[in-house]
């Protein structure tokens, strides 16, 4: 009798266990039906999921502009040999200053950019010049000055964001050296210490130094990384500071001593660099003092004297 009443009790525990948990369990079963359903489809809902994910820009802009580049390029005339070389040497060379600006853009699609921007300023200025009614002369005047400042805005845009950008890395190369000096003399490695300061810190110089990092990490030597990342920055301190680790590699000095002493200078290159400046102020300022504040004192302390004599110029009459 005993056994039965404790068959009984297992069949009602397990029937009330069941009664519970079954429907959350089938729930879970279905949840993770459709995750593995997910995980190996391969059909267009799914890649159709995957583009939306993306931005706007990366969906629509860039395709349109890339699209836009290459049939532009496909209707400029084609040259010859050395025509062809110098073309390509000017495309790595426009190529560089994009890099160096931030664009992550071709030099293809910066083209496009760029008549496109000139050829809207060429439409705005004859537009402006219609309405006025200057004349067929002065419509195309307007013109031709419509091409210069969209042809000067685009060089001159493109030049302040490479001036931006490498007055950007020279304020935070100091502190990535002393950063990076601190985690070598901690007990990590260069890649390791590389690695912790681009996953946390940001900016124009870590960008960099993450292409550096990768570099290295696809294969590439370090000596031949540093060397590149001179030659993106194209800047005197990061060719300084990449000279000094390509030699501490090959002759076997300390890495520690090395990023000490590579902060240290740098530090006081730019505290030179501010007081140069700072001893340019007083040069400078004289241009706004002889354009506003002189002749503002000089009417204050002439003109008293100005009136007097007028005053008596006609009381003598």
């Amino acid at each position: 009798m005993e056994w039965l009443i404790a068959v009984c009790a297992g069949i009602l525990i397990y029937s009330v266990i069941y009664i519970l948990l079954y429907k959350k369990g089938a729930q879970d079963d279905l949840v993770r039906q459709r995750l593995d359903g997910i995980k190996n489809m391969t059909g267009r809902a799914f890649q159709l999921d995957e583009e939306m994910n993306r931005s706007f820009k990366d969906r629509v802009v860039r395709p349109a502009l890339k699209s836009f580049a290459e049939r532009l390029a496909k209707l400029m005339p084609k040259s010859g040999g050395g025509d062809a070389a110098g073309k390509n040497q000017q495309a790595g060379k426009l190529k560089k200053m994009l890099n160096q600006a931030g664009l992550i853009i071709s030099p293809v699609e910066y083209n496009a950019i760029r008549l496109v921007v000139i050829a809207a300023l060429i439409l705005l200025f004859g537009l402006i010049a219609i309405a006025v009614r200057v004349g067929t002369t002065g419509v195309l005047l307007s013109l031709l000055l419509g091409l210069y400042v969209g042809y000067a805005a685009t060089r001159f845009y493109l030049a302040r964001l490479i001036t931006h950008r490498q007055k950007s890395i020279e304020r935070q190369l100091p502190e990535v050296l002393d950063l990076l000096s601190v985690s070598v003399e901690a007990g990590l490695g260069f890649e390791q210490a590389l690695n912790h300061i681009i996953t946390t810190m940001k900016g124009p110089l870590i960008d960099e130094l993450t292409v550096t990092y990768r570099e290295m990490a696809m294969g590439r030597s370090r000596r031949d990384a540093l060397v590149l990342l001179g030659e993106r920055c194209d800047n005197n301190e990061i060719k300084s500071f990449a000279g000094a680790l390509v030699q501490a590699g090959q002759l076997g000095i300390s890495m520690k001593n090395v990023l000490r002493s590579q902060a240290a200078a740098i530090r006081q290159a730019r505290k030179v660099k501010i007081q140069e400046s700072a001893q340019k102020v007083s040069i400078k300022i004289l241009i706004p003092m002889i354009l506003f504040i002189f002749p503002v004192i000089f009417i204050v302390l002439l003109g008293p004297a100005v009136l007097n004599i007028m005053a008596n110029l006609k009381l003598g009459a």
